[in-house]
């Protein structure tokens, strides 16, 4: 296969770059040939196993001389495929082809919801010289057809690799439990997502209020991205006196291995893309409710392999938790489908197997 140069100069480390990390990462251990370029200092530049090259954040002043930088590497390594991740990246892979003599080719993994017509001059530029548009959800196919200026048949779905947890370094649940202070022998729900409005923590604590009866707990986790939001739960937990079944914890290093010690895990976004924590939790057995809105229902296929209620909705969101609450039929049949079906569908080989075979095209 070509030699490949893999962009991500993001300084975050979300979902998106950790997927960049393990790609590199994987592939670097495949002995496939690739470098990673990233910011400089950045947390995933410090993940990288890869060859790597750093460099400081692009702006408007400097992209073209870093772009003239990269072509140059490229020339001299025989580079002949650029992988981008960050949207942001977009106009600097462009310009890198373009001062490499367009014998490049560029493949772009878009995993963010597209709300926009992106068909003026500027995207046209950009989308002119990407060969492969790779998707992770059919509706995210739907929007690249229809948004950007590129022919369909460069457009491909490929569904996430998702890595199952090693056995070290495993949580015992009577230790975390009296560490976020919550009853370990309870009906316990689990939300892992940055704690911002439009991921909807609060829907889940006005379900809580309306099954107020109901012997239930809940752990929020994720760093939170708006502090006026997070006081604003605090408030509610307070109005509807939930303090003390109500815990929040910012950061857990491998969340897929505290999962199968919850009862279920609720994704109340309201509108997510794709939803790796469903995915996630299907595959360590966990029963999951989803909002029925953007990539979730490609997950989700309501009451086989876990519930969707009407996004935004919290009394719809009760229902549903009511009934996994109550039935232990039900959670267990959720769990078996669910299981069965990310196994299959979400397998970390055989998705990193169907990227080869992408690449090798090129």
């Amino acid at each position: 296969m070509n030699k490949i140069l893999a962009i991500c100069t993001s300084p975050d480390k979300g979902g998106l770059e950790l997927y960049f990390v393990n790609m590199v990462n994987h592939l670097h251990s495949s002995q496939q040939n690739i470098v990673a370029v990233c910011q400089k200092g950045s947390q995933i530049s410090k993940l990288i196993k890869s060859p790597l090259v750093g460099i400081t954040k692009t702006n408007i002043m400097n992209i073209f001389y870093r772009a003239y930088q990269l072509s140059s590497y490229i020339k001299k390594e025989n580079i002949r495929i650029i992988h981008v991740s960050w949207t942001k990246d977009l106009l600097l892979s462009a310009l890198v082809k373009l001062f490499s003599g367009n014998k490049i080719s560029i493949i772009y993994h878009r995993q963010m919801k597209i709300t926009r017509y992106k068909k003026d001059i500027y995207h046209n530029f950009i989308y002119k010289s990407i060969n492969i548009v790779l998707v992770i959800t059919k509706a995210l196919s739907e929007d690249c057809k229809k948004f950007l200026p590129i022919d369909n048949d460069r457009i491909i779905k490929l569904s996430y690799g998702i890595a199952l947890p090693d056995n070290k370094n495993t949580f015992d649940k009577k230790l975390l439990f009296d560490e976020i202070e919550l009853q370990e022998n309870i009906f316990t729900i689990g939300v892992f997502s940055r704690i911002e409005e439009q991921k909807g923590q609060h829907l889940i604590i006005e379900a809580l209020n309306i099954l107020h009866e109901k012997n239930i707990q809940l752990l929020i986790v994720g760093h939170c991205m708006d502090i006026s939001y997070q006081n604003d739960l605090r408030k509610l937990i307070e109005k509807y006196n939930m303090h003390d079944r109500v815990a929040f914890k910012p950061f857990i290093e491998s969340p897929m291995k505290i999962m199968p010690m919850l009862d279920l895990i609720i994704l109340p976004t309201y509108e997510e893309t794709f939803g790796l924590v469903v995915a996630e939790s299907m595959l360590m057995g966990t029963p999951v409710i989803g909002s029925n809105a953007g990539g979730v229902p490609e997950i989700i296929n309501d009451n086989n392999n876990g519930l969707l209620f009407e996004s935004r909705n919290s009394k719809s969101l009760s229902k549903k938790i009511l009934s996994i609450y109550e039935s232990e039929e039900l959670r267990i049949k959720l769990s078996n489908n669910a299981k069965i079906f990310a196994s299959e569908e979400y397998n970390y080989e055989k998705h990193f197997s169907k990227l080869t075979t992408i690449l090798q095209k090129l």
